[in-house]
């Protein structure tokens, strides 16, 4: 491990330890100096320890289930936001253990004051760091190889993402040799490869592997269902062992247990918000306050999904089924606001409670609009092994309009890791996205579903700085020798999420 590495990784280590420290810290100092000594039982020396201990275990871990230390991955204002919601949770927690020492409701102006000048802390934090990261973690020179236009697509987003990668050349390849693209990886520090054969990936990947370069890689379907098996030693022979998916009997109880709790929870608590939604919506238009539609839940079973009407009462006049789009003209006002909120989707909580739904689970589908998508990719259903859910993986790190093939991914995912935990912190990453205002971006406005169209392969010409090309986007200057010494701490930036 070079000195670099070390020298770099203990900066950054440093830095979040600071962090973590200080506002548990400060939680201790507030409990020390201003509730211990009004307690019923004051707490001593080990107990206050123990008090800073929990205060450190919280923040740290909503940090992390929220990304706030994802440093180098994450833009500023996502780390910032990250850190305002996990300093919202700490609060929070210290609230209610404060007020359970003390036998009251305490004081809750102490914590909104605190959360208000972490808040302002936190984001200094984070431009700070982010400009040292940055120092130290120069643009990695990157070579871009797609198969088809589709895949070229896929990966055009990474041409935004330049402090992290200088996109120097994009080759087809089609139209490129392994001896020719490795001999343009000598000069550079990592390569993207999207939709490239097996054959032709694997041998890219063995060369980066020996060479300390880094291969980024969008997975096919397939990959991701080999990486979802398990493991097994056969003899002396190691296998995946791939099936459909089959829980165990106490996850099962455990997931159906937490969706009633949770649901029957939910519907008492947001009682007053759906009151007042239905309110305005019957105000708005004196049309009906919910709607019921055809959606698929687990092995493709058919339910009626309850939401707020949120559209036109003659919204699919015609008999089509159709994704809502960008300024879609049939969203009503009040349907415009619960939409970008998420609270049109609160009545699903009785689908949940009624076992139609899961909390965690994929997004249930029309049968008409998974029947298109199925016609093209048939691997689409494979997201039904588990019951549809509220929220899920693809709908905390997609979109609305995510195309139905990465949906698919992301939802398989999902599949191979369910467990109780991975439940919980899909639960706690929603809370995240409903203040993401692009998480709820429609389709096109000349798009029915997500599919992205068939014009779409075959015209790159309209989008000419998006056309593929195998020129050069721009030669690098010097030839890149990255050492093993050096490579890790370029590699180890995919996991910055460390405490």
């Amino acid at each position: 491990m070079g000195k670099k590495y070390v020298k770099e990784q203990t900066i950054l280590y440093l830095f979040k330890f600071a962090i973590s420290l200080l506002f548990s810290g400060a939680m201790y100092w507030l409990w020390v100096e201003k509730f211990n000594p009004a307690a019923p039982t004051p707490f001593y020396r080990w107990g206050n320890y123990f008090l800073f201990v929990l205060m450190l275990l919280t923040y740290t871990t909503f940090v992390k289930v929220y990304g706030g230390f994802m440093v180098g991955t994450s833009t500023v204002i996502d780390l910032i936001f990250s850190q305002v919601i996990a300093i919202g949770f700490l609060q929070g927690v210290a609230y209610l253990i404060f007020s359970l020492i003390s036998y009251r409701l305490v004081s809750i102006w102490p914590f909104v004051l605190m959360f208000l000048a972490m808040s302002v802390f936190a984001a200094v934090w984070v431009v700070v760091i982010d400009a040292i990261y940055f120092k130290l973690h120069a643009p990695k020179k990157t070579i871009v190889v797609f198969n088809n236009v589709d895949a070229y697509l896929s990966l055009k987003g990474i041409r935004s993402m330049d402090k992290r990668f200088r996109v120097v050349r994009t080759v087809n390849s089609e139209k490129t040799s392994l001896e020719e693209l490795f001999s343009y990886l000598k000069k550079l520090d990592a390569v993207f490869l999207c939709g490239v054969p097996a054959d032709y990936r694997n041998e890219v990947v063995k060369y980066c592997i020996a060479h300390s370069k880094v291969a980024y890689i969008k997975p096919k379907i397939s990959d991701t269902i080999i990486r979802g098996g398990k493991t097994i030693q056969l003899m002396d022979v190691p296998v995946y062992r791939c099936k459909r998916s089959n829980s165990s009997l106490i996850y099962k109880v455990m997931k159906r247990g937490m969706d009633i709790v949770l649901s029957a929870i939910a519907i008492v608590i947001s009682s007053p918000v759906m009151l007042l939604t239905a309110i305005a919506i019957k105000l708005d238009d004196h049309g009906p306050v919910f709607y019921k539609q055809r959606r698929l839940t687990l092995n493709g079973k058919e339910f009626d999904i309850i939401k707020f009407r949120s559209m036109r009462c003659d919204a699919e006049k015609d008999g089509v089924a159709r994704l809502a789009g960008d300024n879609d003209d049939r969203i009503t006002r009040v349907g415009a606001f619960i939409r970008k909120c998420r609270i049109d989707e609160l009545p699903q909580i009785f689908n949940i409670f009624l076992g139609q739904m899961s909390m965690v689970g994929p997004r249930p589908e029309r049968p008409e609009i998974a029947k298109e998508y199925e016609d093209v990719m048939p691997e689409f259903a494979l997201r039904l092994q588990v019951k549809a859910g509220l929220t899920g993986y693809a709908q905390v790190y997609g979109k609305y309009n995510t195309t139905p093939y990465d949906k698919v991914q992301m939802d398989l995912i999902y599949v191979a890791r369910q467990s109780f935990m991975e439940d919980i912190r899909l639960m706690l990453m929603t809370f995240k996205i409903l203040f993401v205002p692009s998480s709820t971006e429609g389709v096109g406005a000349d798009q029915r579903t997500a599919q992205r169209k068939d014009a779409d392969k075959d015209a790159p010409a309209d989008e000419p700085a998006e056309e593929p090309t195998d020129e050069p986007v721009e030669e690098p200057k010097e030839e890149i020798t990255a050492s093993p010494a050096e490579e890790p701490g370029e590699a180890t930036e995919e996991e910055p999420n460390e405490a």
